[in-house]
């Protein structure tokens, strides 16, 4: 019976370490059979022990194939996402214009046209291929060839690109009648034409980022005090530029910023800074510019959208001690060259600097 009964507690000790599974179950009531019985031969006890090993190498099999099944179903899943993705990447890639898709016939000769209006500048001859500048009213460009839809293929600066023919012309447009000067608004008369001479404006201050930087480079000797750098925003004005500004302001100070090509998602903190300063700074006998951040193309930095967003929030949530200059608009009439997708060349860092000036 004593061995009957260390039989017993072996076959129930291997049964329970299944966890509650099948064989441990069915090996827990054999094993109270055998009890009830008060007996049971060394057969019935080898068949309990017997019993248990078969029904757990059958529950191991059984999870293997499970386990089998789980990981065909996930290697079946993430192919067929890899192929849906590489579908998608080359449905994408064909949907790309390409110049491919047009003939270009090019001209015997080079030949002067000019933009009957402002007009955006394109890599390709239609609206689906990327904008890279723009043309303004008059404009001269050279034209080398046309396109079957009717673009005309252009040079601008050192490379192709491409015009629509519904706003290029053999002659240059004339002049448009003088427009009478707002008496009290310069701004809004400067924003009708090129500004052509630069007026010496005393007291300036000017805050900004790279482009700043650069047309500072490029506009030559002047009276202003610049404070900018590169690469820099909202961290950098509230830090750094603020007190620079606060040192040299004084009655007759004219401040225009321009930020915010680097960081448009601080429009709030700009807005509430500037207008805060503002008033500090009006008080104190100056006048305070916010100028629009200016046109972008595709650059990893910043979208057009964004900018245009940024402009519209800043002039409807500036007080009014802060006056708007729309120079966005400004360089979309009259034309301009971006290099690098966010910095301009000379000529339109020179027109720029011109028209601010015009509007102090």
């Amino acid at each position: 019976m004593k061995k009957a009964v260390v039989m017993l507690t072996l076959v129930l000790s291997l049964a329970f370490t299944g966890c509650g599974s099948e064989a441990g179950e069915h090996a827990r009531k054999t094993a109270e059979a055998v009890e009830e019985n008060g007996q049971g031969t060394e057969e019935d006890k080898e068949d309990m022990i017997m019993s248990v090993h078969t029904e757990e190498r059958s529950m191991a099999k059984t999870g293997e194939k499970g386990k089998s099944t789980e990981e065909k179903g996930t290697a079946v899943k993430g192919k067929s996402t890899e192929e849906t993705a590489e579908k998608s990447k080359e449905d994408k890639e064909a949907e790309k214009p390409k110049l491919s898709d047009y003939t270009i016939t090019a001209f015997k000769g080079e030949k002067a046209m000019y933009a009957s209006s402002a007009v955006n500048v394109r890599k390709g001859p239609s609206t689906d291929f990327e904008r890279i500048g723009g043309l303004g009213r008059g404009q001269e460009v050279t034209a080398t060839g046309q396109a079957d839809n009717g673009w005309y293929e252009i040079f601008y600066g050192e490379e192709k690109a491409y015009v629509s023919g519904k706003y290029l012309q053999d002659e240059k447009p004339a002049e448009p009648a003088p427009t009478p000067i707002p008496e009290n608004n310069p701004q809004e008369a400067a924003a009708t034409q090129a500004v052509t001479e630069v007026k010496n404006v005393s007291g300036v201050i000017l805050v900004g980022d790279s482009r700043f930087v650069q047309m500072q480079a490029n506009v030559g000797e002047n009276s202003c005090t610049w404070i900018a750098e590169s690469g820099k925003g909202y961290n950098w004005f509230n830090e750094n530029a603020i007190a620079r500004i606060d040192g040299c302001v004084g009655k007759g100070s004219k401040i225009l910023i321009n930020l915010g090509v680097n960081d448009p998602g601080n429009l709030n903190n700009y807005l509430e800074l500037v207008n805060a300063k503002a008033a500090e700074w009006v008080g104190k006998g100056a006048k305070v510019y916010y100028a629009s951040v200016n046109p972008v193309w595709d650059n990893p930095y910043v979208t057009e959208e964004q900018v245009q967003y940024f402009n519209s929030q800043m002039q409807n949530g500036l007080s009014g001690d802060v006056q708007w200059i729309d120079s966005h608009s400004y360089l979309n009439t009259i034309g301009y060259k971006l290099v690098d997708g966010l910095h301009f060349n000379a000529e339109t860092y020179q027109n720029l600097y011109a028209y601010y000036m015009s509007c102090l």
